[in-house]
């Protein structure tokens, strides 16, 4: 399935959860395998245009290309806040590398550093894009889908949870 998504610039796939096993399967194959940008819609209908774009940012492959791959929209957007879940201070140097990097391609973000409550990292990050943006930007898979099915993951609670469209890139 995923090859034929590998010609393509942008692949645009229906969000699956956990009861949908093929079709979840389906988006995780193509999401691993075509090496293409994924935009997966929420339940209501995306907006034309998207002005407020969030980038939950990692200093990972993944979220690089992510970001790469979503810069036709950032170019586009009016507002754009890098979120960050507070792991390490070095990742705070890493965020401020990305919106330095962003301004050169006359992209103007602001940082949004988060720390995890109780609910976790991936729930923080979800009801702060929900709240500040039309679109969240983001790596899939940072770890193997293994890992992430048997102790939980960021990719795994977004693909089937997210309450706004999300651009995903592995």
């Amino acid at each position: 399935m995923a090859i034929y998504g590998i010609a393509a610039d942008l692949i645009v796939t229906p969000r699956a959860n956990e009861e949908m096993p093929v079709a979840r399967a389906t988006l995780e194959a193509v999401l691993l395998e075509s090496g293409r940008p994924l935009l997966i819609p929420a339940a209501a209908p995306m907006p034309a245009d998207f002005a407020r774009v969030a980038i939950a940012w990692k200093p990972t492959p993944q979220a690089a290309r992510a970001v790469a791959a979503a810069m036709p929209f950032l170019t586009r957007a009016r507002e754009i806040v890098v979120i960050t879940a507070e792991e390490a201070a070095e990742e705070r140097d890493e965020t401020e590398r990305l919106v330095r990097n962003l301004a050169w391609h006359d992209v103007a973000a602001t940082t949004l550093r988060l720390t995890p409550g109780p609910e976790g990292a991936a729930e923080a990050l979800l009801t702060a894009a929900g709240e500040r943006a039309d679109l969240l930007v983001m790596g899939g898979y940072g770890h193997s889908r293994l890992r992430e099915w048997v102790f939980g993951g960021v990719t795994e609670r977004v693909l089937g949870n997210a309450p706004l469209p999300v651009l995903m890139m592995h």
